[in-house]
């Protein structure tokens, strides 16, 4: 009995031993990445992009920008407001809570194309945030519109970052171009 006694300690600190191991290998692989994901979706196709964008180049966070006071679910209704904030340079008040910034050398921006550019909560985001000295990685996903507006604002908001070149599709194109999403990235060599 004593010999098994031993033998179950035994195996109990090498378990305990072998998890502390991996945790902290976690832990430390988690910390390596200099990337995060930093969008808003009110549909959710923007949010699909920002998983498939970290899946595919091992972002550390996938963080999304949710209102104090979200927009109605109606569409007319909000396409109605997003546009009246646009033409008076409203802001929105976000309530995630941002991290420091600091850390990340690249921040992936993920966000619908509204009235002509970035949605307004990217917008309050940017303004807030400009993102000085870090590699700024846009996607962008409109009706049917060409995104130059998005690009635009990006680099209006952000003059001293670096801004790539961004990734656009339209809403019946979003789903399902993880294919094209992944060439966008080998392109930027980014994965």
């Amino acid at each position: 009995m004593g010999k098994m006694t031993m033998t179950r300690r035994t195996v109990l600190t090498t378990a305990a031993a072998l998890a502390a191991a991996s945790w902290s290998g976690l832990a430390a692989s988690a910390g390596k990445s200099k990337s995060i994901v930093i969008f808003f979706s009110r549909t959710g196709t923007i949010k699909g992009l920002a998983q498939t964008v970290v899946k595919l180049t091992g972002a550390d966070v996938v963080l999304e920008l949710r209102l104090v006071k979200p927009y109605a679910a109606n569409y007319s209704d909000m396409t109605y407001i997003a546009r009246e904030e646009r033409r008076e340079g409203t802001r929105r008040e976000i309530s995630t809570k941002i991290p420091d910034l600091t850390p990340y050398d690249t921040i992936f921006l993920g966000t619908p194309y509204w009235w002509g550019g970035v949605s307004i909560p990217m917008r309050t985001f940017l303004m807030d945030h400009p993102l000085e000295g870090k590699t700024v990685v846009p996607f962008v996903v409109s009706g049917s519109s060409s995104p130059e507006g998005a690009w635009e604002d990006i680099r209006k908001y952000c003059p001293k970052a670096k801004v790539l070149e961004g990734f656009h599709r339209t809403q019946s194109e979003a789903s399902g171009c993880e294919a094209d999403l992944k060439a966008w990235l080998q392109s930027l060599k980014l994965i």
